[in-house]
């Protein structure tokens, strides 16, 4: 087989010639266009890191400013606490004092109240044993017959009508009149009390006399269904009622 040189170093310099015109018309457009799109990939890439970047120091900014927000909400949140427990302690505390001032101002009320009730009450009692003893004086005997005659006016001054129904009254039971002293009368004593009783209720009544110190003194008339009491011991009794009332 013989080489044909001629041919070899044509197709040699078709051969150069075809990869230089690839390099000049196709290899280096190529080749700048990747490089150009590396580039724009590279920048691109640069200008996402520099957004990511930018974004979290927005975030971090954003953190941080938070972080500040919150803790000034927490300090002004104490400082509201605060302020509202020492008003509301204020408040009580005035609550308390005008609360104390009027509890104080009932209980002196009460005391001086209470002091003049009981002094009016003394001055009531005062009075009342005055009378008593005005009474009691009144009522004591000068004689030995001074109940008796006592209670001779008292049946005197009573009216026809009254008088018979104490009559109807002894001879309906055919009772008798007890005469009750706290001392046993003597007996000219009990011989007045007889004439004077039968005198005004009947001939024929029947008077008994009993001991009885518990009425103190004075004399008490006890019949069938009722008693006519002029001792020192009911005047007591109607005195300790009146001061109830």
């Amino acid at each position: 087989m013989q080489i044909d040189w001629w041919t070899l170093a044509l197709q040699t310099i078709n051969f150069l010639v075809v990869v230089w015109l690839l390099s000049r018309f196709l290899y280096r457009p190529v080749r700048r266009m990747i490089e150009e799109r590396e580039a724009a990939d590279r920048k691109a890439a640069e200008a996402a890191e520099e957004k990511a970047r930018k974004a979290e120091e927005a975030r971090a900014d954003y953190e941080t400013r938070r972080a500040e927000l919150d803790e000034t909400y927490r300090k002004r949140e104490a400082e509201l606490h605060a302020a509202a427990a020492k008003e509301r302690n204020a408040m009580l505390e005035a609550a308390q004092n005008e609360a104390d001032a009027l509890i104080a101002e009932a209980r002196d009320r009460i005391a001086r109240e209470r002091r003049e009730a009981l002094e009016a009450l003394q001055a009531r009692i005062a009075g009342l044993a005055a009378d008593l003893a005005k009474t009691a004086l009144k009522g004591q005997a000068p004689s030995a017959t001074a109940e008796v005659e006592r209670v001779a006016a008292f049946l005197d001054g009573l009216s026809g009508a009254e008088r018979e129904e104490l009559r109807r009254d002894l001879s309906a039971d055919r009772g008798a009149v007890t005469v009750t002293t706290a001392a046993a009368p003597p007996e000219d004593l009990r011989t007045a009390w007889r004439a004077a009783l039968s005198q005004r209720l009947g001939d024929d009544l029947r008077v008994e006399f009993i001991e009885d110190p518990a009425i103190l003194g004075g004399v008490e008339l006890h019949l069938p269904h009722g008693a006519l009491r002029f001792s020192v011991a009911d005047r007591l009794n109607r005195a300790a009622a009146a001061m109830k009332d």
